[in-house]
């Protein structure tokens, strides 16, 4: 997963505008300290976050649920159309003077959360999912690894007891793998703590052990809201659009663009 500061570059909104966390992409071990990486660059200013993903780590989201819920973040299912700078360009000065590496506009339709992505939109202070965004959840996929590691041990003898000195790694081989496609007791207790610590009913855990791990089960909006799973009914505008600067006062997410921006 790829997350990027943007500023909105819908017409109208300067010198005021919303910005919001673009995290698009499949939630990996690592996402959670990218993430936190990304949320040092802004200190304490609180950005919803725009998420499309097509799930991922199930550890991985349930932490940076954790992350979110912790900064007070809000969370919409959204796509961010980039303006100018894409992500992939190194060197791009196309946003040079307009307060911000990067521009865009998020937008619903064709987003989606799927998998262990609800997880992570859990999180969330405030949630968002609008009619053209999509939302799924099935069963648990798990991979047990199992490792044969050889060590390097030394000891010595002491009052006729062995006591060991030194021990090291000498090597590590995979020698099988198994997958199951159900959750576990284990895992279901956990993920069920985990919605009760976000205030979302465990109706997530039903859908996703009544759905087989190649499939996927869409959560129509009238359900998300009754599972909880949302906090509100709506497309990503409600955190997006020009109009939450126009307020007084503003959103807490809004940045006025100064000169001295350029220096940032």
């Amino acid at each position: 997963m790829q997350f990027f500061v943007v500023r909105s570059g819908q017409p109208g909104c300067e010198p005021t505008c919303p910005e919001w966390i673009s995290a698009e992409g499949a939630i990996v071990r690592d996402s959670p300290a990218l993430f936190k990486k990304l949320l040092k660059t802004i200190g304490n200013r609180r950005l919803p976050v725009v998420v499309t993903s097509p799930g991922g780590d199930v550890d991985a989201a349930l932490a940076l649920g954790r992350i979110i819920r912790a900064r007070k973040l809000e969370v919409a299912v959204g796509k961010t159309r980039f303006i100018g700078c894409q992500p992939q360009q190194k060197d791009c000065r196309d946003n040079d003077g307009r307060g911000a590496r990067y521009i865009g506009i998020a937008y619903s339709g064709g987003a989606y959360c799927n998998s262990a992505c609800p997880l992570m939109l859990a999180g969330g202070t405030r949630r968002v999912v609008g009619q053209w965004a999509y939302l799924g959840v099935h069963q648990i996929t798990t991979v047990h690894t199992q490792v044969l590691t050889r060590y390097q041990e030394k000891y010595r003898i002491v009052n006729g007891k062995k006591k060991v000195t030194s021990k090291k790694v000498v090597s590590r081989k995979n020698v099988g793998t198994r997958t199951t496609y159900e959750m576990s007791k284990a895992q279901e207790r956990e993920l069920a703590a985990y919605l009760a610590e976000m205030g979302v009913g465990r109706a997530v855990i039903d859908q996703m052990k009544i759905t087989f791990a190649n499939d996927m089960r869409k959560i129509e909006p009238v359900a998300m809201m009754e599972m909880k799973l949302i906090t509100q009914l709506g497309g990503v505008e409600l955190l997006t659009a020009a109009g939450v600067c126009k307020t007084v006062p503003a959103s807490a997410h809004c940045r006025v663009f100064v000169m001295s921006d350029l220096k940032r």
